[in-house]
């Protein structure tokens, strides 16, 4: 007996060959039976929609996710595999992580280097981003180590920290559709605030660094953004704007991220570590946030299987 079910599978990247082959391949192997198909370009990117039945299925659903997912990974796109429930959800608000999803990289080692600390530091980023230490631990280890570092300097890195490309494009886009958009993030306020701006975000939310006569003290104020404070954030946004949590997409890479990632509507791993990609419903394995745009079903595409996803529920 299959799985008596249907999902829409979203795959984006460049390699229209590879993708069209590589996803199709991985389904026929599951047994699993294409009922619609839609492809087209998004701002560059190879954008293919599937209607899938896995009726025939005879593995568990988290198997086939787990082989759509490292297919993805191995030709270098976005994928996502959604109930048809899941995939005609309205979405309203659209949070993100900073440091290694919005910005390339993490801006502590970029401190660290201003700082002289830079082996340490990268060091604790990576236990933390694995999930060996708690991000809180992580956080305390790696501000102790700033300490004495000029305010001025910091503002530097501010200003030349770079997004990945799609950004502008994507937040853009999100705004004039009428999304909400939040940051948050467990790096610092003053890198994050900037970004904010320069992007336009609605909201930020991040660690604030304690400044004491123009240089770092090495500690935060307040409580720590871990992985807790960042969903109850992004519910307070959410609550204050009349929204559900299945109404949002979140973005992310790193342990830090993955509570709110598995609690939206849609929770995406954007080059994520080990931890986010076994866990995440869909996953961006290139550095182009326009994939995460596809993968949110913008256009016609979602349209058209919308469309067909409705005439079969009606006929059924």
């Amino acid at each position: 007996m299959g799985l008596g079910l249907r999902v829409v599978v979203t795959v984006a990247g460049f390699d229209r060959p590879g993708i069209v082959a590589g996803i199709t391949e991985a389904l026929a192997s599951l047994n699993a039976n294409i009922v619609k198909a839609r492809a087209s370009s998004l701002l560059n990117l190879f954008v293919m929609v599937l209607l899938v039945d896995l009726a025939e299925v005879k593995v568990p659903f988290k198997v086939v996710e787990d082989v759509l997912k490292e297919r993805g990974n191995e030709i270098g796109v976005g994928v996502s595999i959604e109930t048809e429930d899941g995939f005609l959800k309205e979405r309203r608000l659209v949070a993100f992580d900073a440091d290694g999803t919005l910005i390339d990289g993490e801006v502590i080692d970029e401190l660290a280097k201003e700082a002289g600390v830079e082996k340490e530091v990268k060091e604790i980023t990576r236990k933390a981003m694995e999930g060996e230490i708690s991000f809180e631990e992580a956080l305390k280890m790696r501000t102790a180590l700033l300490k004495g570092l000029p305010i001025d300097r910091v503002k530097k890195v501010a200003n030349r920290i770079k997004v990945v490309p799609g950004a502008q494009e994507m937040i853009s886009t999100l705004r004039s559709a009428g999304f909400i958009t939040v940051l948050i993030t467990g790096g610092f306020d003053i890198i994050a605030e900037e970004v904010g701006r320069k992007l336009g975000f609605d909201y930020v939310f991040a660690n604030r660094l304690v400044v004491k006569d123009g240089v770092l003290t090495g500690e935060v104020e307040g409580g720590i953004m871990d992985p807790e404070d960042k969903l109850r954030v992004l519910k307070e946004v959410a609550e204050k704007h009349g929204i559900k949590l299945e109404e949002c997409v979140a973005i992310g890479d790193g342990a830090n991220d993955l509570l709110i990632i598995k609690n939206v509507g849609l929770g995406i791993g954007f080059n994520p570590k080990r931890v986010v990609k076994e866990q995440a419903k869909a996953l961006v394995g290139i550095k182009d946030m326009r994939a995460v745009l596809a993968l949110m079903g913008f256009g016609q595409l979602k349209r058209d299987i919308e469309a067909k996803v409705k005439q079969s529920n009606a006929n059924s």
